[in-house]
């Protein structure tokens, strides 16, 4: 359970994170936007703080790196974690939604089958801040889901 309980933890906060870049660059705010003059793609990394709904009380801070071709990585930093993966898409004035992955080996260490974790965010930006909700889901090996939740995150740009 505790396993299943971090692995939420750092998949939520990637998820935020990854909203928080792709808001930013929507926006303009300078530290996100690296492509020209539309400020369309999202780029440079951003520090979030997750917080998941009752009944749980995790907290985690994550940072979050956009990439050409709306990709989002997220990765953890405390409590650390594996790093996630997945996409963004612009939903018009600073709105978003991203989806992202990742996984943890099963009991047997790595290369052994665990679980898999999908956050699913919807955030938006208010200048150099970002801010919004995430769902995520848990499964197990065989594909089922074991658990399910959401929460929030709010976050800013990492300056160079």
């Amino acid at each position: 359970m505790d396993e299943k309980v971090m692995n939420r933890r750092r998949v939520l906060v990637g998820a935020g994170a990854a909203g928080a870049v792709a808001v930013g660059s929507v926006t303009g705010a300078s530290s996100a936007s690296a492509s020209g003059s539309s400020g369309a793609a999202p780029s440079g990394s951003w520090v979030i703080n997750r917080r998941d709904d009752a009944p749980s009380t995790d907290r985690a801070k994550t940072v979050v790196s956009f990439a050409a071709g709306r990709v989002i990585v997220v990765h953890d930093i405390s409590p650390a974690g594996p790093p996630g993966t997945g996409t963004w898409a612009s939903l018009g004035g600073g709105a978003f939604k991203a989806t992202f992955w990742f996984g943890q080996p099963g009991p047997g260490g790595p290369g052994s089958p665990g679980i898999t974790i999908r956050v699913r965010v919807r955030g938006k930006a208010r200048r150099y801040t970002i801010s919004g909700t995430y769902r995520f889901s848990v499964f197990d090996p065989s594909g089922a889901v074991v658990q399910s939740g959401t929460g929030s995150f709010s976050g800013h740009p990492i300056e160079a």
